[in-house]
């Protein structure tokens, strides 16, 4: 008998089978047909994601899963993402994330609150008019979008276009199996066509300054020793981490808590446990399935030698669900403590956007809390699962009763 795929195995488990699944096979194991690494233990995912000798860099694994692919014309692609910071190391890696710090400060994000919870309560109000929630797209994809589209000062009329370009560029680097043609000229165009945008917002920028994000970069891009491309790759990468992750992220936090209704009741009846059900929520259902990272050199882990040019995939279902690191992993526990998840990664590639990803998920929960003491998955419409890669995981579809 064939043994299923990874992606099969993640397509017809639950978040928690699949954890298990992997779990059996042991702390670290080969997985063949896939010729990569698979890493469930949660002390070996940390010394992975702070060990220089494991780079960011995938391109050699990209490649490598291209043989029917002419990579000529992934060539915009490549030129976009070589340049991100979560493809790249240090050094380089540190002045591409530098500077992003100032558009991420306490202060920038919180001046975003009023435009998110006015959005929240804009589709709420909608919602309650038609009677109706669909929340993928009433929420999980509206509230990043209009978010983003103020954080980078960019026209609210042109958020679908960066959606569907956004969530092109996540499939692509979500870890197929294969990429054929078609799949090349779809994500080439999605990156070239960011790229030329953002191109002539810098133009823009250049001229009139804005207080937005990319005008934070442009400022300072010249004592951080980066040009244009760099900047240009790293908004590219914020608007994309930002948008497509946010929304699978809040999603699957929700499914899951409409999943536990015990857990539901308790912080519908208690809000002050957001943050708490945000951190097991992320925990247990993490948008990013896997991690990945390469060996730059021979590496013994645990009593495994991983070779130079290994893939390693780290499962966040698994670890973040590693009974030596969570007491009761399966469960959705509010009041648990030192909640060290890496639904969002890990040490110096923690995720940069991940307090604003938290805030807006906090705001909308919050008004959900407020405004439907009843809501629920309405039984009539079946929530649909996103499974367009191996890496990323969230939903087409998720009806809400209220």
């Amino acid at each position: 008998m064939t043994q299923p795929s990874l992606m099969e195995m993640k397509i017809n488990n639950t978040p928690e089978d699949f954890a298990h699944l992997l779990q059996d096979m042991g702390n670290i194991f080969w997985w063949p047909a896939g010729n990569f690494w698979v890493i469930t233990a949660y002390d070996v995912a940390k010394d992975i994601l702070t060990n220089p000798n494991f780079s960011c860099d995938r391109t050699p694994f990209f490649v490598s899963r291209m043989p029917n692919l002419n990579l000529e014309l992934i060539q915009d692609f490549f030129a976009v993402v070589s340049k991100m910071m979560v493809m790249s190391d240090y050094p380089e890696f540190t002045n591409r994330r530098r500077i992003c710090y100032d558009g991420f400060s306490n202060q920038s994000l919180d001046k975003l609150v009023p435009l998110i919870k006015t959005t929240i309560q804009n589709q709420l109000a909608r919602c309650k008019k038609v009677n109706q929630i669909e929340f993928v797209a009433d929420f999980a994809k509206m509230i990043p979008s209009i978010t983003l589209a103020e954080f980078f000062s960019i026209p609210g009329n042109e958020r679908e276009d960066f959606y569907c370009w956004s969530n092109n560029m996540t499939q692509f680097f979500g870890g197929a199996s294969s990429y054929t043609n078609e799949d090349g000229v779809e994500v080439n165009n999605s990156a070239s066509k960011l790229k030329n945008y953002f191109r002539g917002l810098i133009e823009q920028r250049k001229n009139l300054p804005q207080n937005d994000f990319l005008s934070i970069l442009i400022q300072h891009k010249d004592a951080f020793g980066l040009n244009e491309e760099e900047i240009i790759s790293q908004a590219i990468m914020m608007l994309v981490a930002g948008q497509v992750t946010t929304t699978d992220q809040m999603c699957n936090n929700l499914y899951t808590l409409m999943c536990h209704q015990e857990v539901k009741a308790k912080l519908w009846q208690e809000p002050g446990y957001i943050d708490n059900a945000l951190d097991e929520l992320n925990r247990l259902d993490p948008a990013v399935t896997f991690i990945f990272r390469v060996a730059k050199e021979d590496a013994k882990v645990g009593l495994e030698t991983i070779k130079a040019g290994d893939v390693v995939f780290i499962s966040t279902h698994a670890v973040n669900r590693d009974p030596k690191q969570f007491d009761h992993p399966d469960e959705c526990i509010l009041t648990r403590t030192n909640n060290k998840q890496i639904s969002y990664g890990y040490g110096g590639h923690y995720c940069l956007g991940a307090k604003l990803a938290k805030q807006e998920m906090r705001l909308c929960f919050l008004e959900l809390i407020q405004n439907f003491p009843k809501l629920s998955i309405d039984i009539n419409i079946a929530p649909v699962r996103k499974h367009h890669s191996l890496a990323f995981s969230g939903f087409e579809r998720l009806a809400l009763s209220f």
